[in-house]
């Protein structure tokens, strides 16, 4: 558990919880999870449904609320009152009390960040995992968003986070890059070096150029109609038009229209690769490694680290893979399906997953829908991205001595990451199973954009990423008159940062997204800027207002209602931030800080902080801005937002 001095709220939370625990016999989380913020502030400022364990326990809520109230007391929680209201046990601060204990923790440098977890744990985030084959796109961007966002709220929670990186070199679409380069004879570093490129944006084109033209190919012979012919060549011309060294298409071209089968030379390539034959293993790593370079470059500039990348060609190398394809026959659940080698997922479910209520709750099968077998091998003794998750997944767990595995990986990819969890179960891998989580996302739709990777149409996040910053620029410079041009950069940089990832994060995972610049870079509201914003005027007010005297400070002027409702938003973020960690439900600490960004805005219009006459008022109100600005600090942090002290 991370140990930090507790804030007055954060404190009567625990006491709270940890006493509802003690009586209505539940765990500890389960009490903190289902003790929430009421619907209306004259309720309380923590709330928790007790009737539905009164009934059931035949316990009088007001008895309930008289014993809590004495485990607090007895705690040394004075500063925070309990009552039971209409089926819920409220909590409610003394805003005075609270306040005095707030003013000397921010004399020390405390700031409201989450407390402990009782339970910490060892948790893998895999995230992003993009195929090494283009620049990352926008995507790409949501899943290093939520992944870095999650696996931040859970170290701060307290749990021992590792975050990795699958690099997927030794699947079907990175064989196709492969065989582009064998043909062009390049060195992917040297040749982006020569283009002007990052080396991820020559291997994108090369990736696109190959595919198309095989899948030009394969449709000239087969003599499609003519309407498929037309939107390949439509592509072609334009990936002609974008080549980034002289004679590299029709190179392409020439060499792919005299092969007599360019899916079988693919085919063959990923043979190579996967059995490690040279001299194409060796450049299938050199390829991978060159677009490497330039996703990390893109992820540095968006904020998001790893703490290892692990290569898919490394576990079929080292005959992880092979391993488990062993297992796998020799499992009671091995079968044949439409002649291919396979696990029979149908039959675990019925006999390991159905019968077990804690199996049921944690895999959660979809009602209604029949799982089918998992195919473990083609018919040309290759294995499948499953097959190879399977050993992945183990790996995982054991080089970070993982308690809990979570893959943030798209919603398209449901039934696979549900095939996997059930075909660990079926050889034997029930803790690994029941620990596997699949964080799934919906797409991001941008208005007049689409992608087609394999065509080389690609909607970057550098490209976005730009576009924000260019768009930034020309607001600071508005503002700011005079700067000097490195200043303004900077700032716009990390606006545009700021701006793309909280759009990211701020609406729930499962929903799409629609990209929308005008709203994803509004300083005025329901934004990452708009929150930078809201940082840099609490660090200009205090800089006009100076040191602060928290001695001198009248706590008693916290109990006016806008100003109590300050105070407890903001000490309320650690606790927001707890909850988010523990649901993966980052969007909840998004929401709160633009909730906590409207309170402090609309109560700075109303209230004169520097300007008012009264000491005691006036080190109240800037001890109150100082609380907004760590609560800021921190929840922005937690969501990778740079902070922005001067816009």
């Amino acid at each position: 558990m991370v140990e930090q001095r507790l804030d007055p709220l954060s404190e009567a939370f625990e006491a709270f919880t940890s006493s509802l625990a003690g009586i209505l016999g539940i765990g500890r989380l389960e009490a903190e999870r289902l003790t929430v913020k009421p619907p209306r502030e004259e309720y309380g400022d923590l709330g928790f449904p007790l009737m539905r364990y009164a009934r059931r326990l035949g316990l009088d809520p007001g008895e309930v609320a008289a014993r809590v109230s004495r485990k607090l007391e007895a705690a040394g929680v004075s500063w925070a009152r309990v009552e039971a209201v209409g089926g819920f046990l409220n909590l409610r601060l003394d805003a005075p009390a609270a306040a005095e204990r707030v003013f000397r923790l921010l004399e020390g440098g405390w700031a409201p960040r989450p407390p402990g977890t009782p339970e910490p744990r060892v948790v893998v985030v895999e995230h992003t995992s993009a195929n090494p084959i283009h620049p990352l796109h926008m995507g790409h961007a949501r899943n290093s968003a939520l992944g870095d966002a999650l696996a931040r709220l859970l170290e701060a929670r307290g749990h021992r986070v590792n975050r990795r990186f699958y690099v997927n070199d030794a699947g079907l679409q990175a064989a196709y890059v492969v065989l582009g380069f064998k043909l062009l004879g390049l060195d992917p570093r040297e040749a982006a070096g020569r283009a002007g490129l990052k080396p991820d944006e020559l291997v994108g084109w090369v990736y696109a150029a190959t595919h198309t033209l095989i899948d030009a190919e394969k449709v000239r012979r087969s003599g499609a109609p003519p309407g498929e012919l037309e939107e390949l060549a439509a592509s072609l011309a334009r990936l002609r038009e974008r080549e980034p060294l002289p004679g590299l298409f029709d190179r392409l071209l020439e060499a792919i229209s005299s092969m007599e089968d360019p899916e079988g030379e693919v085919a063959g390539v990923l043979r190579d690769v996967e059995f490690r034959r040279e001299p194409t293993a060796s450049l299938a790593r050199r390829v991978a490694e060159a677009a490497l370079e330039g996703i990390r470059e893109t992820l540095a500039r968006f904020g998001v680290s790893f703490d290892a990348w692990d290569w898919e060609t490394d576990l079929l190398w080292s005959g992880r893979v092979a391993r488990i394809l062993e297992e796998a026959r020799r499992s009671r659940y091995y079968t044949r399906h439409k002649g291919a080698e396979a696990l029979d997922i149908p039959r675990i479910v019925r006999e390991l997953v159905l019968p077990d209520p804690e199996a049921r709750r944690r895999i959660r099968l979809p009602r209604g829908f029949e799982v089918p077998p998992l195919i473990l091998v083609r018919s040309d003794g290759t294995t499948l991205y499953t097959t190879r998750d399977i050993a992945y997944t183990l790996y995982k767990y054991e080089a970070a001595g993982a308690d809990e595995v979570i893959n943030v990986v798209g919603a398209e990819q449901r039934l696979p990451q549900l095939q996997l969890r059930l075909a660990l179960l079926g050889l034997g891998y029930r803790r690994e199973a029941l620990n596997l989580t699949h964080y799934d996302y919906e797409m991001v739709n941008l208005p007049g954009r689409r992608m087609r990777s394999r065509r080389g149409i690609l909607v970057t996040l550098d490209e976005v990423l730009d576009e924000a910053k260019a768009r930034a620029v020309e607001e600071v410079r508005a503002r700011n008159p005079g700067a000097p041009r490195e200043w303004v950069e900077e700032v716009a940089e990390k606006i545009a940062v700021g701006a793309v990832r909280f759009a990211l994060v701020r609406t729930s995972a499962p929903r799409p997204i629609t990209f929308d610049f005008d709203k994803v870079l509004d300083l005025r509201e329901n934004s990452g800027p708009y929150l930078q914003y809201t940082y840099a005027r609490t660090v200009g007010i205090l800089a006009k207002h100076g040191p602060i005297d928290y001695r001198a400070a009248d706590p008693g002027e916290c109990g006016e209602p806008q100003r109590r409702g300050l105070l407890v938003e903001s000490l309320r973020t650690g606790l927001v931030a707890a909850k988010a960690a523990d649901d993966l439900a980052p969007e909840d600490l998004a929401t709160h800080l633009l909730g906590l960004a409207d309170r402090f805005n609309s109560w700075y219009q109303m209230e004169s902080v520097i300007h008012d006459p009264s000491e005691a008022s006036r080190e109240c109100k800037a001890a109150l801005v100082e609380l907004v600005k760590r609560a800021l600090e921190v929840g922005l942090g937690l969501l990778g937002i740079p902070l922005t002290p001067r816009m």
